[in-house]
């Protein structure tokens, strides 16, 4: 009978050879924020899906657009509430797990997280790495991504001039790319407070894997 891939981690997890559990620490500040505020800026070879607003969540999805045969591509999920800048007032709201749809033509590498909460002069901006469980299904190869009991809290702060802001939560999975594939479709699903059920990927993309990378004047032989 096939297992499901089952990994605990703190902040970041990493992919395995055989069904079994890993434990790793956290990885301190992310190296890569599509979403704005990070200190290492992405590539330009993303796809963007529409921001998508369910229940109390603002959520953005991501990743890897284009690549070479063996490089690992990346799925990004994150997650703020309420509306975009400062409001009166501000849900308490909590991600529970996130599914990715893992393209065709790729295996689930590892799966990272952080939380972020804003800064306003004079306190420090805040990350975190929360702790995390991911379960591959042995038969499509989707990633679900599962939070401790009480979930992946989304930050709040006041910003010193009576309003709160939003901090934000990141899901962050890697996949290698094993063959060419023209149009890999990826997806992503979440469940967290007053979220309802659903039937289907909440945002989708597309992922291309070539056989050479032609970005660069290098030679071919």
């Amino acid at each position: 009978m096939l297992a499901a891939l089952a990994i605990v981690a703190g902040g970041v997890t990493v992919g395995v050879g055989g069904a079994g559990a890993v434990s790793t620490g956290s990885t301190g500040v992310p190296q890569c924020d599509p979403y704005g505020g990070a200190q290492v800026a992405c590539d330009n070879d993303t796809f963007w899906a529409a921001e998508q607003r369910v229940g109390d969540f603002r959520m953005s999805f991501a990743g890897s657009d284009e690549l070479v045969v063996g490089q690992n591509a990346w799925l990004s999920a994150s997650f703020s509430v309420g509306d975009a800048g400062p409001q009166a007032s501000l849900p308490d709201a909590a991600v529970t797990n996130v599914t990715f749809h893992t393209p065709k033509g790729f295996e689930f590498v590892g799966v990272s997280l952080y939380s972020y909460t804003p800064n306003f002069y004079p306190e420090p901006t805040i990350w975190t790495s929360p702790d995390s469980t991911a379960v591959v299904d042995p038969v499509n190869g989707d990633v679900t991504v599962t939070a401790p009991a009480d979930g992946w809290a989304v930050a709040t702060r006041e910003n010193g001039a009576g309003s709160i802001v939003s901090g934000q939560v990141t899901v962050r999975a890697a996949f290698k790319a094993t063959e060419l594939v023209a149009d890999g479709t990826s997806g992503v699903t979440f469940t967290g407070t007053g979220v309802p059920a659903s039937e289907g990927w909440m945002a989708t993309g597309a992922t291309q894997v070539i056989p050479v990378d032609l970005s660069g004047f290098g030679s071919l032989g």
